[in-house]
């Protein structure tokens, strides 16, 4: 009844395999679990390979990288059951009962989010940055992901199988970042609004600090991309402070100004985020200077 999801890039993904399919014995309902490898180095798939158990975890890869959005709009054809479970391979389920309470939901609601944690031990100095943003911004309790509009996270939500075929992962987008947040507009737009529960799995790939910041700012200008050429809509533009921030540089014609403020504090903004003691503070005027800058 339910299809495991996970896109694979470049990470070992058999201690999740492994947690996945000693819960999956345990359910009432059919199960299977699909790895589909996005081109990942040759170390990875050597790795990953062993994974595949023919009837409990079927591990495929594809020639080359197809993208975010692509890959799981693919993992949705191949499966076999008519909901869909998808997580990110650098995650694991917070406790044995994961898959029982979503396979409880399965009959109840089209859309279902279960949320993020992360350790609550710091890590590494340099992966500092990652580390605060998501215990901070991304772990959030369920009260308040339920008050939110289309938010959906890619790395762990189920979904019916016919409706995402219906309504897919946008896949023009190809860049990193925000391509769950336009799925999400997608489906409330179609009058399917998540449904969210308490079924959180804890994120463990952390990124250094330096590499964390050029993936914000390509997921900052993926943003831009997606509100100036994909979804014209102001609902939206409002969901997003930062789209509403620029917005108003744009129309006070103030983006020259921002984009020599932000050449002159990046280097110090920079050396202060990728230290042992980021803030949230700096790192909001960071981003803020960035998509501020960006014509």
């Amino acid at each position: 009844m339910i299809s495991i999801c996970i896109p694979a890039y470049n990470t070992d993904i058999r201690t999740l395999a492994a947690h996945l399919s000693k819960m999956a014995e345990n359910l009432t309902i059919p199960c299977e679990i699909r790895v589909l490898d996005d081109g990942s180095k040759e170390e990875y798939r050597l790795l990953n390979r062993s994974i595949h158990q023919p009837g409990k975890i079927i591990y495929e890869e594809l020639p080359v990288n197809t993208g975010r959005s692509a890959i799981r709009n693919e993992l949705a054809q191949r499966a076999k059951f008519p909901f869909l479970l998808f997580l990110d391979a650098d995650s694991l389920p917070v406790d044995n009962l994961f898959l029982q309470r979503y396979a409880d939901m399965a009959t109840r609601a089209d859309v279902v989010c279960g949320g993020t944690l992360y350790d609550e031990n710091p890590p590494e100095t340099d992966h500092m940055l990652r580390w605060i943003y998501g215990r901070k911004r991304e772990m959030v309790a369920l009260s308040v992901r339920q008050k939110k509009g289309f938010a959906i996270t890619a790395n762990n939500f189920m979904i019916r199988r016919d409706l995402l075929i219906s309504i897919p992962f946008r896949e023009s987008i190809r860049h990193y970042g925000h391509e769950d947040t336009v799925l999400g507009y997608d489906l409330v737009q179609a009058g399917y609004p998540p449904v969210h529960i308490y079924n959180p799995v804890w994120h463990l790939g952390l990124e250094p600090s330096g590499e964390y910041l050029a993936k914000t700012r390509k997921a900052i200008e993926n943003l831009v991309y997606i509100s100036d050429k994909i979804v014209n809509d102001a609902r939206f533009l409002n969901d997003s402070g930062l789209l509403r921030l620029r917005k108003k540089v744009k129309d006070l014609r103030l983006v020259r100004i921002c984009s020599l403020i932000f050449r002159i504090l990046e280097p110090l903004l920079r050396r202060h985020l990728t230290g042992p003691a980021p803030t949230l503070l700096l790192f909001d005027l960071y981003r803020a200077a960035y998509i501020c800058s960006l014509k």
